[in-house]
């Protein structure tokens, strides 16, 4: 009598999931296909079997019946008769290079040719005045012990010091009035009038600056709903509004 062997729970889960009967794998491609591709036979070759269409799709396409070739060389054959023929007149008037304009002038040279009565030419006092190099007066260079103010002769003349403006450059000169109704930026810190420390807030102004009453309740919870509020049903008109519209309503899925 064979003795049962007892198999663990652990092993029993361990094992893999049976491939049930009709199992079908997943496809390798992407690609929908009328029959399962040809797989590697035993000497290493995939081996097809085209159709006659696919036959007729590997074969060359035939030329035209017109087409003409490239020549086979660049030397072109000419024939006896077209060695021996003579042009017509027209065809000689044809072939003449066109003649150029009255008025043509070719380019001039990049090297320019200098004419003798220009290399004998001899300058004028106004132009050697011209071309001469203008002359500068030395800058004014201060050493270190010259920068004291008071070493320096002013530049300005004597007259212009002793000038005196007219009443036009005096009136120009003064500096611009504000607006009558100009207000200036405010400081950061503003002076309180003596009429606001010494006002008194109205009765009206009294009642709404004080805290809410709550009945002696110090322990009031402002987020604690109260129990009227949890037992309350909402009206008709309440509950039509908040209902979805119906082609927004999507049933639920139960799987």
């Amino acid at each position: 009598m064979a003795t049962q062997v007892q198999v663990s729970r652990i092993d029993v889960l361990s094992r893999p999931k049976p491939i049930p009967p009709g199992h079908i794998e997943d496809r390798r491609s992407v690609y929908w296909i009328d029959r399962a591709p040809p797989t590697v036979g035993p000497d290493g070759t995939t081996k097809c079997r085209m159709n006659k269409h696919q036959l007729s799709l590997v074969k060359v396409k035939d030329l035209h019946p017109e087409y003409l070739g490239d020549r086979p060389t660049p030397i072109w054959a000419v024939s006896l008769g077209a060695l021996g023929a003579k042009p017509r007149p027209r065809l000689d008037v044809l072939c003449r290079p066109k003649a150029l304009p009255a008025d043509y002038q070719p380019k001039r040279s990049v090297y320019s040719t200098v004419p003798e009565s220009a290399k004998r030419f001899e300058a004028t006092g106004r132009l050697e005045q011209l071309a001469a190099p203008k002359m500068y007066g030395e800058l004014k260079i201060k050493n270190d012990t010259e920068w004291d103010w008071g070493e320096w002769r002013s530049e300005i003349p004597p007259a212009a010091m002793k000038a005196t403006a007219t009443p036009r450059v005096e009136t120009l000169s003064e500096a611009k009035r504000w607006h009558p109704e100009f207000l200036a930026n405010r400081t950061v810190q503003w002076a309180v009038s003596d009429n606001a420390k010494t006002s008194i807030a109205t009765i009206r102004l009294q009642q709404l600056s004080r805290p809410k009453s709550r009945g002696g309740n110090d322990d009031y919870d402002p987020y604690k709903v109260p129990r009227p509020a949890l037992l309350a049903q909402a009206s008709s008109r309440i509950s039509e509004l908040s209902t979805p519209i119906p082609r927004k309503v999507r049933q639920k899925k139960i799987v």
